[in-house]
């Protein structure tokens, strides 16, 4: 796999898979190729969307079965070219994956099911966590103390300015009086850090029941804005608008009281109207 003229290309010599995408630098892109033997068909995904297919006459001719060497940052044993940048989690598999297999790589952080007792990270990153005076019920947290919550850490991606989100989960619960459901925070050793509040309960937003368990979702771009979906329909969405994530990686947590808020964040704008 290279890229050449700011495309991917992947190459079985002669037999060639030429991608259509520019790639920006200074931009992360999760780089996929999939081959098929069955098929013979070559497949590069860039960020879980098919950039390029093709269906070759033969598959890759391997000479030598006891050293198949993998080479990382340049071309060999040809005229060698170098890759200038960053690379993160190099993943090989034996079998050709699925496009919802390779949507689901690209697109999932973090994934806590909170089953079985568990506060483990089931997505791909596995991304630490900790969770403070909380307990579990029929295979779900429990946060019913004060200053209980869980918190999540090193969101790389969140961090970028205008980078699309969606948070998914679901809520059961005791009551809906000034309580945050969801807000993130800069990690920072000062006293004062800047956070925005994703969800939280007011006066304004849709009215939720208590005891029952209630959909959320919330999804950004800057094309669309921030839009509110409650068990499957929309509710509300939110003029286009930017960003602003400071560049840094961020910490999520769920169930913190207003108050906690205030003694630990300032009043930082992330999301500006257009």
């Amino acid at each position: 796999m290279t890229i050449r003229n700011s495309k991917i290309r992947i190459s079985f010599y002669s037999n060639a898979c030429d991608g259509s995408k520019t790639i920006q630098i200074n931009t992360w892109y999760l780089l996929t190729f999939a081959y098929d033997l069955f098929s013979t068909t070559q497949m590069i995904y860039i960020d879980g969307i098919l950039d390029c297919i093709n269906r070759t006459r033969a598959p890759l001719q391997i000479t030598n079965l006891s050293y198949i060497p993998l080479t990382i940052g340049y071309t060999s044993p040809l005229a060698p070219y170098y890759f200038d940048g960053l690379i993160d989690q190099l993943s090989l598999v034996e079998w050709a994956k699925s496009t919802s297999e390779i949507l689901n790589d690209a697109t999932l952080v973090s994934w806590y099911s909170f089953d079985n007792n568990s506060t483990q990270d089931f997505g791909p990153n596995e991304i630490n966590k900790i969770s403070i005076n909380t307990t579990f019920e029929n295979n779900s947290l429990l946060l019913n103390k004060i200053k209980s919550y869980f918190q999540s850490s090193n969101f790389v991606l969140l961090g970028i300015d205008n980078r699309l989100y969606s948070f998914s989960i679901w809520i059961n619960p005791f009551q809906t009086n000034g309580t945050i459901i969801l807000y993130i925070f800069q990690n920072s050793s000062i006293n004062t850090k800047w956070c925005l509040s994703f969800l939280r309960f007011n006066t304004q937003g849709p009215y939720i029941l208590t005891y029952t368990w209630t959909h959320i979702v919330q999804t950004y771009s800057s094309i669309n804005g921030v839009s509110l979906n409650i068990n499957g329909s929309l509710f509300n969405t939110s003029s286009p608008c930017d960003y602003h994530g400071g560049n840094t990686p961020l910490t999520i947590t769920l169930g913190s009281y207003i108050y906690n808020i205030n003694e630990t964040c300032s009043n930082f704008v992330f999301i500006q109207e257009n």
